[in-house]
This record gives C-alpha cells, sequence and structure tokens, in this order.
C-alpha cells in the first residue's frame, strides 16, 4: 500500500503538470486552446478535491477534464476516487481502458503501468450476482437491479457488481415478482431467484421500466408515454360508459316487462276457459281457482307496467347520455346508478 500512494503523489504531481501533453491525433486536432485551458482547471481542481479526500467532487471534475482533453492522467485518478467510492466496477473499467489506450506517452506509459498494479489489487475485491427468473412469462419479462434495467443478455450470468446491497424485482406482461434483495461482500457471490406471478387487473396498467444506460431521449420519453395513465378522464369517456349501462337497465326492464306481460295474458285465459258458458257454472273449488288466476294476472300486469317503465327511462336515459358524450371538454367523469323502489324506479347519478 505505501508503494502505492507513492506511486500516486509521483503520477498527481508528474502527471498533472503533463496533462496536456501528447494526446491521440482525433483529440489534437478536436482540442481548441480554451478546451486545454480548461481541462487544465478541471485538472487542477480534481487535483485539490483528490488530495482533501473529496471523491466524489474529483470524479466529477477528472470526468469533466476527460470529457475536453483526453488524458490517461484524468482517468487514473477517476479510477482511483471511485474506488474510494466503494464504485469497485466503474474504476476495473476506467483502469482498463487506460490499458487499451494505443498511444505511447511517456504519461501513458506511467498510467497504465500504475493502472496494471493497481487493477491486480482491485479484481479480487470484485463481487458478482446471478440473478435468475422463474414462473410463468419469465422468457419476456424485464429485471431491474436498483431500479436500473439490466440487459437480457445478463439475466442467468454472474455479473460483477459492487459489494453492498442490490435489490431485484422482474416485470412481464401481466406477471411479477415480488421485490428481492441480497447483500455481497468484497471478492463474494450472490444469488437471486425471481417468481414471477400473474398480477391482479394487469391489463389496465402496465409497470414503468427505467431505460438502459444510453438509451436515447426520444426511447426513453416513449417508454414513459406507453406506462403513463394518470391522465385526466374525459368527460365524454363517463358519459359513454354511463349510456351503455343506461341502455342495460333499459332492455332489462323491456325484457321483465314483455315476460310479465306474456304471463298476465296467460293467466287471464286460463280463467276465462274455466267459464265458458254463460251463465258460468262452477264448482266452488274451480270458482276459487278462476279468482286466484284473476289476481295473478292482476300482479303480473302490474310488474310487467314497471318493467316497461324502467325499460323506457333506461332507453331515453342512455340516448340522452350517448349524445352528450360525444362532448370532448374536461370534466368529471359520469357514475349513473339505477334504482327501484316500492312503486317507483329511476337513474341517478353525476354527469
Amino acid at each position: 500500500m505505501g508503494a502505492l500512494r507513492n506511486l500516486a503523489k509521483v503520477s498527481i504531481c508528474a502527471g498533472l503538470f503533463g496533462v496536456l501533453g501528447p494526446l491521440a491525433p482525433h483529440h489534437a486536432q478536436a482540442a481548441s486552446e480554451e478546451d486545454k485551458a480548461g481541462a487544465r482547471a478541471a485538472a487542477t481542481q480534481g487535483e485539490t478535491a483528490f488530495n482533501a479526500k473529496r471523491w466524489a467532487d474529483a470524479v466529477d471534475l477528472f470526468s469533466r477534464a476527460e470529457s475536453l482533453v483526453h488524458s490517461p492522467v484524468h482517468l487514473l485518478f477517476k479510477a482511483r476516487a471511485l474506488v474510494q467510492l466503494g464504485q469497485l466496477v466503474k474504476a476495473h473499467e476506467t483502469y482498463l481502458e487506460i490499458m487499451r489506450d494505443p498511444g505511447s506517452s511517456p504519461a501513458l506509459t506511467k498510467a497504465q503501468d500504475a493502472s496494471k498494479t493497481e487493477v491486480a489489487a482491485l479484481e479480487p475485491r470484485l463481487a458478482s450476482v446471478t440473478v435468475k427468473l422463474d414462473g410463468p412469462g419469465a422468457a419476456d419479462a424485464t429485471v431491474t437491479m436498483d431500479g436500473v434495467k439490466v440487459p437480457p443478455a445478463l439475466v442467468g450470468l454472474a455479473r460483477p457488481v459492487d459489494p453492498g446491497e442490490h435489490k431485484f424485482q422482474a416485470v412481464g406482461n401481466g406477471f411479477q415478482s415480488d421485490p428481492a434483495s441480497v447483500v455481497v461482500k468484497e471478492g463474494g457471490t450472490g444469488n437471486v431467484t425471481l417468481m414471477l406471478k400473474p398480477v391482479a387487473g394487469a391489463g389496465a396498467a402496465p409497470v414503468p421500466v427505467p431505460p438502459l444506460a444510453g438509451d436515447t431521449p426520444a426511447a426513453a420519453a416513449g417508454t414513459a408515454g406507453s406506462a403513463d395513465t394518470g391522465a385526466a378522464p374525459k368527460s365524454g369517456n363517463g358519459l359513454r360508459t354511463g349510456s351503455y349501462i343506461a341502455f342495460g337497465v333499459g332492455a332489462v326492464g323491456l325484457a321483465v316487462g314483455t315476460v310479465f306481460a306474456l304471463s298476465a295474458k296467460s293467466k287471464y285465459g286460463d280463467a276465462n276457459d274455466l267459464c265458458k258458458t254463460d251463465p258460468c257454472n262452477l264448482t266452488q273449488a274451480q270458482a276459487d281457482h278462476r279468482t286466484q288466476l284473476g289476481k295473478d294476472g292482476d300482479s303480473a300486469k302490474t310488474l310487467s307496467l314497471v318493467g316497461f317503465i324502467a325499460g323506457g327511462v333506461g332507453v331515453a336515459a342512455g340516448t340522452t347520455l350517448f349524445i352528450l358524450s360525444n362532448k370532448k371538454t374536461e370534466s368529471a367523469q359520469a357514475e349513473v346508478h339505477p334504482w327501484i323502489g316500492l312503486g317507483s324506479l329511476g337513474l341517478s347519478g353525476k354527469f
């Protein structure tokens, strides 16, 4: 560790002094004098932050300097600050980027030598997690780790992760897993199996999935748009639904009225069949039966009238709501409730 500290000090002093030395041709052509001055300022402030152990500030400042002018020194100290933040995977990739640099400057040679030494010490500390899917819809499900979408190609593989706790969840078309978490230590491994289960009412509102890093704004916007179900409903939609309910009430009322009308006609017909002569000669039992048929016919007739009235009200209300539903103004969603009481019936609600 002492050798690494000395190497860090030498690299800061020597590297930042020559940070804007020989560059790769494409960087040399793109960098203006303003870019070089800005990169030098950002790198100098990054050195101050690094020495003060303000690791997040150091990562930000060296990243800014690198965005203006490429230098392996920027990347080297960015990697070192990432290690201090516990972001070992990003640090490892940054070291590898330095080692793949095809340049030949003295600053690059020193940075590559340091990277080889430091990455060898870092690799045993890297952790990994394997996430697997099971249950219906697993083949098409999307997995997130810590709220970020996992590329499908990495599902089922041991994926490098930073040590610590990581949270996973899977979402499919009509299926979803419970959230699961795993804690891995430095150099450790973890395994997570996400069991997808049917989601009640899944077709009503798809669960939003965070975009992969690097997705275009248009693609991200498209994903958000497809999952957005929070828009206020149009009044026309509520009125149209109300009209269908009213039509349904009307249809039921007319059907009930027809059934009881036929029943009343049948009762009256049976009563008349008992007395086809004049005067009517009936036994007492036949007379009582004829009287009862008449009463049953009267009851069926009353219920028939109630059914026809309910049917008429439903059809009229449905027609009115259907016409109003064509209006496209924003308003509260309509609610319609049919009611039938003793000797009364109708519809109530708000529009």
